[in-house]
């Protein structure tokens, strides 16, 4: 299985761009929050028929940030420990330092609206929104970014703001030219394309006594206009069924929570996902040469029944400094109990009853997940989803030639494997100090009905791969390490090379693997577990302690730590009765490893399967972008520490799509 999936076609992703982006973005907001004093004698003045920005955007956008008020927003994120955390001085040269690389962001992004988050933070008084919208029809832009601003009582600082942007962009070469639209003047700057540039940068600007609108096309500013006026012929966004739906219900779920304890409603998003996906990455200029566009191969297998997703942010409550409750719409697009089409029908996740984190869960461990998928449904539905991807029928090919090859490990998956999986996979991760490049240890365990047949399909897999070996740790338990690194590893000939399934003699490059070492095994029903598991392990040492616990019936663990417990406490009051999924985590122990090691720069050269997907997958587009984060200047982890909240979260499965939770505990 390991060579199957090394030999997957090599597929770049920008996620990792997304989020540093994302995060920066935030993070000069985030910081003029903590770093400035309120603006004073700046009060919201009151008009007559004020529409806020939800009535205007048209029911066509892709997604949606709303901030519904930026100073109580701020106030808000004040209260929390990150809040706290940005404001301590230790961590002052490296926000600083982010802040300014944040900046250069912004100016460097293909798409800005010019107005810098200092200018947003001046100059709202109320809601602060920020949407993309879709042009499909446009090819040289497909997309538009939009912002929106409640200026009122803050005009003043908006028009000094937008003076300055106007020197600025003109100092830059930016040509500028106003047009009367609606009674309002609309300020409309382009700039030269640069030989061999396609898209025509805009910067449009419409300021009234009411709101700043900012957009980086003349048609988003010049429609919103015609809808305050009343002269549009669409709908807004605000009546969209979908965005009505799950924002509805994330209001819902939040209001019981929020009565109770309190809170600011900071943020309320939403998303079109397979919209979003395409804005961004036309955003970053992502050129997938002849690699797989995975948007178009998902929408073809049936992913595209995911409509919509939204959600509530909630800052500052008497329990929960960050509360979440959003809700994921995909309404089934069949009869059957799959729900979905083709590769979607994946989409299978059983509620269950929450039960007690088993015994065998060591109480120094970092974070417990446990998710109900339906794994053999699972595994048939990924088919038409491998053999679009390879653009081939292999997928049968592959599985006959896993159960037939004669020197393969002949295993029978439809038969010996895939009925002896319950639907339960736990992920325990954990990591040791002092932190080095292999300090990150991740178990997978999934619950088994066959022990025995599943200890044969590992024992045949594993005597037919070159460098495995068993562990003599834990009496009668086979623990089969694999150690790669050595230099007959180029030697190693692909899994499809092996199956000859009708590839030819053309010479398929070969991905790096995503681990260098790890351990399997099949551990027994024990004095200290209910069910057989069959264990994976990125650090085999890490497997053998679990399997020690298991064996030894130690009842002391994770379970009976007081910060779990209290993770726990809060997952049933906030309805986590029978999850999909669900999840605790201390945060200072999940990040130590991943902080020290950003600090020293070599994040991005440990031993963790995200480093290593990163190593993989990544690193060319990062070089291509800005480099990694300088973080020499973070202070020591037991300095801020203190800030790192516990937290929890869970899902839940529901007629047409899943509901979402996530909280960080007050400390």
């Amino acid at each position: 299985m390991y060579n199957l999936v090394s030999s997957l076609p090599r597929i770049k992703t920008v996620s990792m761009t997304i989020q540093r982006r994302f995060v920066f973005n935030l993070l000069i907001l985030f910081g003029l929050c903590a770093a400035n004093a309120p603006i004073s004698g700046q009060e919201k003045a009151p008009v007559e028929n004020y529409k806020s920005a939800i009535e205007l955007l048209p029911d066509s956008v892709a997604g949606m940030v709303r901030i519904p008020n930026l100073p109580r927003f701020c106030e808000a994120w004040e209260k929390t420990s990150l809040g706290k955390l940005i404001e301590d001085e230790a961590m002052q040269p490296f926000i600083e330092a982010q802040r300014q690389r944040a900046k250069n962001y912004l100016e460097a992004f293909d798409n800005k609206v010019g107005v810098r988050p200092e200018d947003l933070y001046n100059v709202a008084s109320g809601e602060l929104v920020v949407s993309w919208l879709p042009f499909p029809n446009d090819k040289r832009r497909p997309f538009a970014l939009c912002v929106i601003a409640d200026v009122r009582g803050r005009v003043p600082q908006a028009e000094e703001a937008i003076e300055k942007l106007d020197k600025d962009l003109k100092v830059a070469g930016w040509k500028r030219e106003d047009i009367e639209h609606q009674g309002q003047t609309v300020r409309i700057y382009n700039t030269e394309p640069k030989p061999g540039q396609l898209k025509i940068e805009q910067i449009v600007i419409s300021l009234d006594e009411t709101r700043l609108l900012a957009a980086d096309r003349d048609l988003v500013v010049t429609d919103l206009l015609d809808t305050i006026a009343g002269d549009a012929d669409g709908e807004p966004i605000v009546k969209l069924k979908e965005f009505q739906t799950v924002l509805k219900k994330s209001s819902q779920a939040i209001l019981e929570p929020v009565k109770q304890g309190g809170g600011t409603i900071a943020i309320e998003w939403f998303a079109r996902p397979f919209q979003m996906a395409r804005i961004l990455r036309e955003s970053l200029d992502v050129d997938r040469g002849n690699q797989v566009d995975i948007v178009k191969l998902l929408e073809n297998q049936g992913f595209d029944a995911v409509k919509a997703a939204g959600g509530i942010l909630v800052l500052a409550g008497e329990k929960y400094q960050m509360l979440h409750r959003g809700s994921i719409l995909a309404p089934p697009v069949t009869d059957k109990p799959s729900k979905y089409k083709l590769a979607a029908r994946m989409l299978q996740f059983k509620n269950a009853p929450l039960t007690l984190i088993p015994a065998w869960v060591h109480s120094d461990a970092a974070s417990f997940s446990r998710i109900n998928p339906r794994f053999e449904e699972i595994f048939w539905a990924s088919e038409t989803l491998l053999n679009e991807a390879f653009g081939d029928e292999i997928f049968k090919d592959i599985i006959e030639g896993i159960r037939d090859d004669e020197d393969g490990p002949q295993i029978d998956i439809a038969k010996n494997v895939l009925p002896n999986l319950d639907d339960e996979l736990i992920l325990v991760t954990d990591n040791t100090l002092p932190s080095e490049l292999n300090s990150e240890q991740m178990l997978i365990a999934i619950r088994i009905s066959d022990a025995e047949a599943i200890r044969k399909a590992i024992r045949k897999a594993m005597e037919v791969e070159p460098d495995a070996s068993i562990m003599d740790a834990v009496p009668g338990i086979d623990i089969w390490r694999v150690q790669r690194g050595g230099d007959d590893d180029e030697l190693d000939e692909d899994l499809f090379g092996d199956l000859d399934i009708g590839l030819g003699e053309e010479e398929i490059e070969e991905s790096p693997p995503l681990l260098d070492h790890w351990a399997i095994a099949m551990i027994d029903q024990g004095a200290n577990s209910e069910t057989p598991y069959l264990m994976f392990s990125n650090d085999p040492d890490m497997l053998v302690a679990a399997a020690t616990r298991i064996r030894s019936g130690t009842k002391a663990g994770l379970v009976d730590e007081p910060e779990i417990k209290a993770i726990v406490t809060s997952l049933r009051e906030l309805g986590c009765t029978s999850p999909a999924m669900d999840r605790v985590v201390r945060t200072r122990l999940s990040l130590r490893a991943k902080y020290n090691l950003l600090r020293e720069g070599k994040l991005k050269d440990s031993d963790s399967v995200l480093s290593s997907f990163y190593r993989r997958f990544l690193e060319d587009q990062e070089a291509e972008t800005d480099g990694a984060i300088n973080a020499t200047d973070l202070p020591p982890l037991s300095v801020i520490e203190k800030y790192l909240p516990n937290g929890g979260g869970f899902f839940e499965t529901t007629e047409d799509g899943w509901s979402l939770t996530g909280f960080l505990l007050n400390l």
